[in-house]
């Protein structure tokens, strides 16, 4: 039988996808861009993972987060995730860790230092750990910014913290980043240029935005690694 990764692998080289089942990958946040980055990693060829959320599934999720179904609903986010990560390959092992991650408590969560990590959560406190303790660990990471109140897909960008706009979200960041003296220009982020849809009842989305987050990252990480 052919190897799922053989296309990939035409694609990029073998020893290219060789290096990605070498590396431990951890994201935090498996939702709308969490899951979609998650499920991009696993099908490139990524084969170790932490992953981290302490939500359930919940109905309302199910209009944009690829990795549930309607059967998920109540269930742990993390375990649902591994066991989908497990289903496309056996050799793919995931640590499902579900827990909210707050100021202090990153490094409690790590067994083992990862190769790089992937921020997919909307709790700045929890987004400052990350970019904190992978900048002093000198992991690469990158981080999700405003996905919510969006519809274009074609207005999401990779760039540098210091280079974005039209975010509130990224401006909170900017804001608290500076400062704890990070710097901006350190910290790579997947945002969105368009203008958020403003007075609505409550955060809203659809599949298109957050999921094109999603791949973006992906294609950052397999990018980057080496």
């Amino acid at each position: 039988m052919n190897s799922y990764l053989e296309r990939s692998e035409q694609l990029l080289g073998k020893a290219k996808i060789k290096s990605f089942e070498k590396k431990l990958v951890l994201v935090v946040g498996v939702g709308g861009v969490g899951g979609t980055a998650l499920e991009g990693l696993a099908r490139s060829g990524f084969k170790k993972f932490v992953i981290i959320d302490s939500d359930k599934v919940d109905v309302s999720n199910l209009n944009r987060q690829i990795l549930f179904t309607s059967a998920d609903v109540g269930k742990i986010k993390v375990d649902v995730a591994k066991k989908r990560l497990e289903a496309i390959s056996k050799d793919i092992k995931c640590e499902a860790i579900c827990e909210k991650v707050d100021v202090g408590n990153l490094e409690k969560l790590l067994k083992h230092k990862p190769d790089f990590i992937v921020d997919a959560i909307d709790f700045v406190p929890g987004k400052l750990e990350i970019y904190k303790y992978a900048l002093k660990n000198k992991i690469p990471f990158i981080s999700s910014l405003g996905m919510g109140n969006r519809i274009d897909p074609e207005k999401v960008t990779l760039t540098t913290l210091n280079k974005t706009e039209n975010d509130p979200l990224a401006k909170k960041i900017r804001h608290d980043a500076k400062e704890l003296g990070l710097d901006l220009k350190s910290i790579n982020v997947v945002f969105s240029k368009e203008d958020p849809i403003v007075k609505l009842p409550k955060p809203s989305s659809m599949i298109m935005v957050p999921s094109t987050a999603g791949l973006l990252i992906t294609k950052y990480v397999v990018n980057t690694t080496k």
